[in-house]
């Protein structure tokens, strides 16, 4: 009972500590950007007079709705703040039309969401989330404007955000409210700055004030309206990429269909800012779900909640409302389906592109910025009061519980838990076919630890490494299989556990790309080398190696895998070097393979690695892509030779062996010839000597039967008479009888 509540602590523990450390990571990559979307922000905002909006959304049917489209798509509201702003712009003359289409494609996108889906997407949805909003807003725009119901004229004043909120906090529960004194002043970003914000015009030149105003529309009224927002959806993506295995949605929703449903019928009702959804989404890419369906939630969301289609409702009509409901999920799904096809079409995996953009930033840039970041957010938070949605999912929790949760409550319970999660990150789970090894102040105090519970002091104290022993491990040099994994050399708390993109994929045992260090080595330059006869050949292969000393393996070497890597590659790249493409392709290949294994293991042993290479292999031969076609033809002309001299060896075989047959056919027709000559000589002379032995007895008899024998030799088929002689003849009577046959001709 107490190993099964320990195994299960330390497994909350390491997950608490995977999210922890997903959502810095996550929160690392999109900094930078972020800030760059909010500053972008502040400069649209501060630099585009509300005039000129006002006016340019107010003439002509289409007109109106494509600058509504256009002007709506890089601006920084969220869907709260955008409802206000759309029906002042209505009151000042708007057509309905561009009304619903600023409506949609404002919080749809924004300088800062499209930052952010840069940083952690990839160019290929960073340019279609604005392309597809923008034709959504058109879409529905032009509709509504052509065939919608004409709305009546507005007189009154422009609505204020108070009567906005009027229509959509708690009347309707999930929609999304502000507390009081958070009213939203992007619809005013030339508004009064504060008390301290007020400098003396003379004191203060133009440009310096018109600075001090970018600084605080971005980074306190647009911060303010989004802080929340954008920790909770960071912190959502950090606990989705530690929760969901890897491919989660490619095994329970794989249809593409179904998958955009879902996130449709999700992302509508709910209020969700756009750089809140964008970390989510992303998340959620990373976990396995097609990127149609993460777009599907990036647009729908934002665009669409209950409260704002409430007050949609009551304002510009029923009508107005089912063509921006039908606009919305008819160019979402279009665009999710778009989007997949792209992926495919171009052989692409989201997973491997997403978060490439934050590569080309030095580390050091990425950890000041989220610094910066976080300052700016534990400011805004400060001077911002909580959201009303989370003020009513508190109130529930409450009724529900009977447990109020005040400030210095949450406070107390975030300082225990944290406290809690430092202690009991010493606990760790030795699993079978691993071993630890535990140290205490650098020192290593137990070695080879058996499976099994155990603990340690938390960091900086103490440390800890499992290593997978009896695991085997591969390494892919020129290539990387769907199926292949390079593990870590040990898994330990909160080190290598990210990878390149900054997202995490978490199982017990193994870990995904661990770092980019290991991104740099998996280059595709490793296929290409050069033979010993100046050839070049594209030459893919792997190495499968395990831990053979767990201490030296943990302690000896700091990357033992980028080792095992560069160690291999080395040595494949100095005996190809020395063999020649045809050795390569055919006969030594495979004493190639083995010379480069032995190779390889010395040099890890002479480093001490711990590490016993189990095999290499060349999986993949062949000439360079550009070069393919001309090998192919020699190989083709060495076979054409190949075969025109076995041919001709072939029909010399027959040849000879067919005269073979006819001259021994030509001796045994002799023989035999002559057998049967020698034969049929000694039958006659048998015959010659019975005669003789018959003439012998009875010499007259016997000459009377040659005579009769040579008459019917020399008259065959002639009827004879053969009279006795004269001395012989006493009384004879000749009858001449009709002899038999005799009517027949002959």
């Amino acid at each position: 009972m107490g190993e099964g509540l320990f195994y299960e602590a330390s497994e909350m523990i390491e997950f608490l500590i995977e999210g922890g450390w997903a959502t810095w990571n996550i929160f690392k990559q999109a900094s930078i950007f972020l800030l760059f979307g909010f500053l972008l922000a502040g400069v649209l905002a501060v630099l585009v007079p509300q005039k000129v909006l006002a006016k340019l959304l107010g003439t002509g049917k289409i007109k109106s709705v494509l600058w509504a489209a256009g002007i709506g798509a890089p601006l920084p509201l969220c869907s709260c703040g955008v409802v206000p702003a759309a029906i002042g712009l209505r009151r000042q003359g708007a057509t309905p039309g561009a009304t619903v289409a600023f409506l949609i494609a404002t919080p749809e996108t924004g300088v800062d969401s499209i930052s952010l889906s840069y940083a952690l997407m990839d160019p290929i949805v960073t340019v279609f989330r604005p392309i597809a909003a923008v034709l959504t807003a058109i879409t529905a725009g032009l509709g509504i404007n052509l065939f919608g119901v004409k709305a009546r004229p507005q007189t009154e004043a422009p609505v204020s955000a108070g009567e906005i909120e009027s229509h959509n906090p708690h009347d309707v529960e999930h929609a999304h409210a502000h507390t009081p004194g958070h009213a939203h002043s992007h619809d005013e970003p030339h508004g009064p700055e504060g008390k301290e914000g007020v400098v003396s015009a003379a004191a203060v030149s133009a440009p310096a004030r018109t600075a001090r105003r970018i600084y605080h529309y971005a980074f306190r009224q647009l911060l303010d309206d989004t802080s929340y927002w954008v920790v909770l959806g960071i912190v959502l993506s950090g606990i989705v990429a530690a929760a969901f295995p890897p491919s989660f949605f490619e095994q329970y929703l794989n249809d593409e269909f179904t998958s955009m449903l879902v996130m449709l019928l999700i992302g509508i009702p709910i209020y969700v800012c756009a750089s809140e959804a964008t970390p989510l989404a992303a998340a959620l890419v990373m976990k396995g779900l097609n990127p149609g369906a993460a777009l599907v939630f990036l647009l729908a969301g934002p665009a669409t909640n209950i409260g704002s289609m409430v007050v949609l409702l009551k304002f510009l009509g029923a009508r107005v409302m089912a063509i921006y409901l039908g606009s919305i999920v008819v160019i979402t799904l279009a665009a999710g389906y778009a989007l997949n096809w792209v992926y495919r079409a171009w052989e692409l995996d989201p997973r491997a592109t997403f978060g490439k953009a934050t590569e080309i930033v030095p580390e050091p840039v990425k950890i000041a910025t989220a610094v910066l970041l976080i300052v700016l957010l534990v400011l805004s938070m400060r001077r911002t009061p909580v959201p009303g949605e989370w003020i009513w999912l508190r109130d529930k929790f409450a009724k529900l519980s009977g447990v109020w949760l005040s400030a210095a409550r949450i406070r107390f319970a975030v300082f225990a838990g944290v406290l809690a999660l430092y202690i009991g990150s010493g606990l760790f789970v030795v699993q079978p076919g691993e071993v630890g090894v535990k140290s205490r102040f650098g020192v290593l105090v137990n070695s080879e630890l058996p499976p099994g519970p155990y603990y340690r002091l938390p960091w900086p104290f103490g440390t800890h490494r499992i290593i997978p022993k009896q695991m085997v491990q591969r390494i892919e040099l020129g290539f990387r299989s769907s199926t292949a994994q390079e593990t870590l050399p040990a898994r330990s708390l909160g080190r290598g556990r990210i990878t390149a993109a900054g997202w995490n994929n978490p199982t017990p045992d193994t870990i995904n790309v661990p770092g980019t260090y290991f991104q740099k080595q998996t280059s595709q330059d490793d296929s290409f080398l050069l033979t010993g006869d100046g050839n070049l050949i594209n030459l893919r292969s792997a190495v499968q190696y395990r831990v053979k000393d767990a201490i030296a393996f943990a302690f000896n070497v700091t990357e033992p895998a980028a080792l095992v890597r560069a160690a291999t590659l080395a040595s494949l790249r100095r005996v190809v070097a020395t063999s020649s493409i045809d050795a390569i392709y055919t006969a030594s290949r495979s004493a190639i393979e083995r010379q480069i294994a032995g190779a390889v293991q010395e040099k890890l042993n002479k480093a001490r690695a711990g590490v016993e290479i189990l095999s290499f292999h060349l999986i993949y031969v062949h000439a360079p892509d550009e070069v393919h076609d001309a090998f192919r033809d020699v190989a083709s002309a060495r076979e054409d030779k190949l075969r025109t001299i076995n041919r001709a060896n072939i029909f010399a075989v027959e040849g000879v062996n067919q005269a073979k047959g006819e001259a021994a056919a030509m001796i045994e027709q002799a023989l035999a010839f002559r057998e049967q000559q020698i034969r049929r000589a000694q039958g006659e002379a048998a015959g010659f000597t019975v005669r003789l032995d018959e003439y012998k007895r009875a010499p007259e008899l016997a000459k009377f039967r040659l005579q009769l024998e040579a008459i019917e030799e020399a008259l065959p088929g002639v009827q004879k008479f053969v009279r006795p002689g004269a001395g012989e003849l006493k009384e004879f009577d000749l009858w001449l009888l009709q002899p038999a046959g005799a009517g027949q001709k002959k």
